[in-house]
This record gives C-alpha cells, structure tokens and sequence, in this order.
C-alpha cells in the first residue's frame, strides 16, 4: 500500500478570496490548503500549530474546501 502525500493547492484568484476570507471568519492566523500527490508539502519550517476549532468554524473550512476542492487546515502562529 502506498503513501498519500499532499502538497500545496493550486489556486486560482476566486479559490484565494475564500481562503482569506475563512481566514478574517474563523480568527486563524493562516489557513494552508493543500492538494492530493505531488512533491510532499512542509510547512514545519513555518512555526506553526493546528488552530483549534469549534463546530462553526469547522463547517466553514468544509464548506470552502468543497467550493475549491482541496483540504484545508487552520493554524496559528506559534
């Protein structure tokens, strides 16, 4: 069985706005999304934690992440 890896989305001007917008919604300091296959994405150099979510801003990053069909993740700055 092999590995999924996951690298950084492409996104097109439309897919950004909604990333900064889930941004200024759920109070994350940066939402990555990232895309199925391709070289391995590494935001550890970042400094960066998984934010934590209620429900509500859960179902914002699902929402967007089917408007622009990647995987989101919320963080903040450590």
């Amino acid at each position: 069985m092999t590995e999924t890896t996951w690298t950084w989305a492409r996104l097109d001007d439309r897919a950004v706005a909604l990333v900064n917008e889930a941004e200024q919604t759920i109070g994350a300091d940066i939402v990555l999304v990232y895309a199925e296959g391709g070289p391995r994405a590494d935001a550890t150099h970042l400094g960066l934690r998984p934010a934590p979510l209620d429900a509500s801003q859960l179902e914002c990053l699902q929402g967007m992440e089917q408007m622009i069909g990647g995987v989101a993740v919320a963080y903040q700055r450590a």
